[in-house]
């Protein structure tokens, strides 16, 4: 899914007579379900730690190893020459995006604190899951 914010709700083509219509989330939908189980990602995530034996430690301390390689690759300008600035045009004036914001949201000292959220005793949590994000390319 090229971009989470703008993902749209899906609705029936043919509306229901009476009553009520439930629309469908695109994220949930085509983003974090498995297409050929019609199962939650974040379960097949949980259960693929199970069966290998991946602990919440080990994913945790993978979790921070990536936000750090990340955040060193923006500062050794690794991505100069792949990288295009956007300018967007706001209410409060022009705002200029011009490298992945995500690296620099994490908080070490929180993520081995975060409870599980697909399982209640659970590995997977908000931060050594993948989260919602946009992606481009031209």
């Amino acid at each position: 899914m090229e971009s989470m914010s703008n993902a749209p709700f899906y609705m029936p083509r043919t509306p229901a007579t009476f009553g009520h219509v439930s629309a469908l989330d695109a994220i949930v939908k085509d983003g974090l379900t498995d297409v050929y189980g019609d199962y939650p990602m974040g379960n097949c995530a949980e259960e693929t730690a199970k069966k290998h034996q991946i602990t919440r430690e080990d994913q945790d301390a993978f979790c921070l190893e990536s936000y750090r390689k990340a955040a060193d690759a923006w500062k050794s300008g690794a991505f100069a020459n792949e990288i295009a600035p956007v300018t967007l045009k706001t209410r409060a004036g022009d705002v200029v995006v011009a490298e992945d914001e995500e690296y620099k949201k994490i908080k070490p000292e929180k993520v081995s604190s975060l409870k599980p959220v697909f399982k209640k005793d659970g590995t997977v949590t908000a931060a050594n899951a993948s989260n919602l994000n946009d992606g481009a390319s031209a």
